[in-house]
């Protein structure tokens, strides 16, 4: 992908390779959270640093962490579902009721039981 650039010739993508696809999207705006653009959140990146400290000290904390289907009814998936609908067959192998509306959430929430690590 690289071609040959004097050094005067003006060119931002000279140094980009097939990286660029993985780290840049088409549209910035399709995760909306943070915005996109001129005003992006200036706190972004220190809301992912800083979920990302709390679910390894979480992870660290705990041995074993498993799905609770039984603590809310309404977070499970439409009974139809399990049947598939020919062009979606993923609906069949899901635990949880995924829906979106400004962003992804799960329909109930999420509920797990999580068993404490020994500590040493």
């Amino acid at each position: 992908m690289f071609t040959s650039h004097s050094a005067g010739q003006f060119d931002p993508d000279r140094f980009l390779d097939d990286r660029v696809k993985t780290y840049l999207v088409p549209n910035p705006f399709v995760f909306l959270p943070f915005n996109a653009g001129p005003r992006i959140c200036l706190g972004q990146q220190f809301a992912y640093n800083e979920a990302t400290t709390m679910l390894a000290r979480l992870a660290q904390a705990f041995e074993m962490v498993t799905l609770d289907m039984d603590a809310n009814p309404e977070a499970k998936p439409p009974a139809e579902w399990a049947h598939g609908n020919g062009r979606n067959d993923r609906k069949r192998t899901e635990k949880i009721w995924v829906k979106s509306h400004m962003t992804i959430y799960a329909n109930g929430g999420v509920w797990i039981k999580m068993k404490e690590a020994d500590s040493k």
